[in-house]
Parts: C-alpha cells; structure tokens; sequence
C-alpha cells in the first residue's frame, strides 16, 4: 500500500507578554522575538511507523508523532501526524497581517 500523505506547514510567533503603551488607554503593544516554522506531515493512511531514532533525543528531526490503527484484515494500517523540528524565522518572513 502506498502512504497517502498531506504535508503542511505550522507558524508559530512567538513573543512576550503585552505591555501597555500609555496607561488607561487600553493601548498594548506586543514584543515578538521571532517565530517558528514547523513542517507537518498528515497520513491518511500509511502501513509504516517512525522507529524511536527518528526522534530528536535519538538523533532524528522529529518532535511529536501520533498514530491510530485503522480497522483492516491485516491490522497494519495507520492514520496520523509526524511533527519536525522548527526553523527559527524572523517573524518579518510571515506575511501575515496581525491586525
């Protein structure tokens, strides 16, 4: 069986607590440092699992999996996600507007 997967991308930004820009206005400003890329694999159905090296702590660039064992004859067929590593990125290459 062929895997059928749908990658994706996640962005994360990250920043700090809002600060108050003038006191009893209700104007906040929000301090960013960054923000993360994270490439997201989807399987809607796949017959392989990541083995335990492909893991960050064992020398692999995933962080996160999660798979279901769907119903067949064979019992090996799985449903899931596959989370990697972020990249760092300014926050500046998102292209968002956050207003």
């Amino acid at each position: 069986m062929v895997d059928i997967k749908y990658p994706s991308v996640q962005y994360k930004l990250r920043a700090g607590a809002p600060m108050p820009v003038k006191s009893g206005l209700g104007n906040f400003v929000l301090h960013t440092f960054g923000a993360e890329k994270t490439h997201v694999d989807n399987y809607l159905c796949t017959n392989s699992l990541p083995s335990s090296r492909d893991f960050r702590g064992q020398g692999g660039d995933l962080i996160q999996a999660s798979f279901s064992r769907l119903q067949d004859i064979g019992g090996n067929t799985f449903t899931g996600q596959i989370v990697y590593n972020p990249e760092f990125i300014e926050e500046d290459g998102l292209n968002f507007n956050f207003r």
